[in-house]
């Protein structure tokens, strides 16, 4: 609690500019707070410089949008028009070749997630549920496959082929000291960055804004290497903690983020992030032919239905945060 209290204290001496920009940098994480922000922007360019700058520009230009269309200044100063923006930025130059159009690519989809953002908001406002990282991927998905129409523009290696999905090879079990780097390459998935390091650093800045937050995102990342050790899925991917990002999410939004902390809470996350392992590997056999990455997609569709299920039990109950 005293961390946390020092990080809200230093949030709030911020000048407003920069802690909107920072706090939407944190709200990839659910957490809205500048220093967290920080330290994720940080952990981003020690990764490397390119994906640094890139989640800055989406960041920059998804909030710049939200204020010149009008957007509400709660939802704006709260980071949440940033987020969808910050992801944008590394996605696409994960996944498509690197050229000086790119950036500008970049701006354009960062700009239309807050767009999409908004209108998802308005859609979904009458079941009470977050648009979440929805923006980031239906954006990301069009601007991927707009790239067949531009000269300008080609695949990146990364990006799925189309084609029918193969089956994965037999695998052994992953030694502890692999799993140990995998759990912490999940956790930095989130924003596409394959590194233990910033795996590290993404864990301490949300542990600064919530110890709670921080232990559900590990439990992510550790469902997300036993599930899929135990169902036989592809060794090289579970070390690179490609099935752990979206259980991440899961866990920290049914876990923490959404509903109010409990046993029971506790225990309808653990639910939500083995079935999302599940679900990535279903949409990845439904996006491959498509040529397409399933992103986080897995993890809005599980959290959509856990949270719409759970508003129908006596159980568990909504927090009102605001994310």
């Amino acid at each position: 609690m005293v961390i946390i209290d020092w990080s809200l204290s230093v949030d709030r001496t911020i000048p407003k500019p920069l802690r909107i920009i920072l706090r939407g940098v944190g709200q990839v994480f659910f957490c809205c707070n500048a220093v967290t922000g920080l330290i994720f922007l940080m952990a981003l360019y020690i990764g490397g410089v390119t994906a640094g700058l890139a989640a800055t520009a989406g960041v920059f230009s998804s909030t710049i949008a939200a204020h010149l269309l009008g957007f509400p200044e709660k939802d704006i100063d709260a980071g949440l028009y940033g987020f969808n923006g910050t992801l944008v930025g590394p996605c696409l130059f994960l996944f498509l070749e690197n050229s000086p159009q790119l950036w500008l690519y970049v701006v354009l989809a960062s700009i239309l997630s807050t767009i999409v953002l908004a209108a998802l908001m308005r859609i979904l406002q009458p079941c009470d549920i977050p648009a979440s990282t929805a923006p980031f991927i239906l954006t990301c998905w069009m601007f991927m496959a707009a790239v067949y129409a531009f000269d300008s523009f080609s695949r990146g290696p990364l990006l799925p082929t189309a084609g029918i999905p193969v089956e994965a090879a037999n695998i052994s079990m992953i030694p502890v000291e692999i799993g140990y780097m995998a759990a912490a390459k999940g956790i930095s998935e989130v924003m596409f960055a394959d590194s233990v390091v910033v795996g590290i650093l993404f864990l301490a800045g949300i542990a600064i804004h919530s110890l709670r937050g921080a232990a559900m995102a590990l439990a992510g990342a550790i469902v997300g290497i036993v599930i899929p050790v135990l169902l036989g899925m592809d060794k090289s991917l579970i070390e690179m903690g490609l099935y752990a990002f979206n259980p991440v999410l899961a866990m920290m939004a049914v876990g923490w983020a959404f509903l109010k902390p409990s046993g029971r809470s506790m225990g309808l996350a653990f639910l939500a992030g083995i079935f999302t392992v599940i679900c990535q590997a279903g949409l990845t056999g439904f996006l491959t032919p498509l040529g397409l990455p399933v992103l986080t997609f897995p993890f809005v569709l599980v959290m959509w239905v856990f949270l719409l299920a759970a508003s129908r039990s006596k159980y568990w109950e909504y927090l009102n945060q605001g994310k």
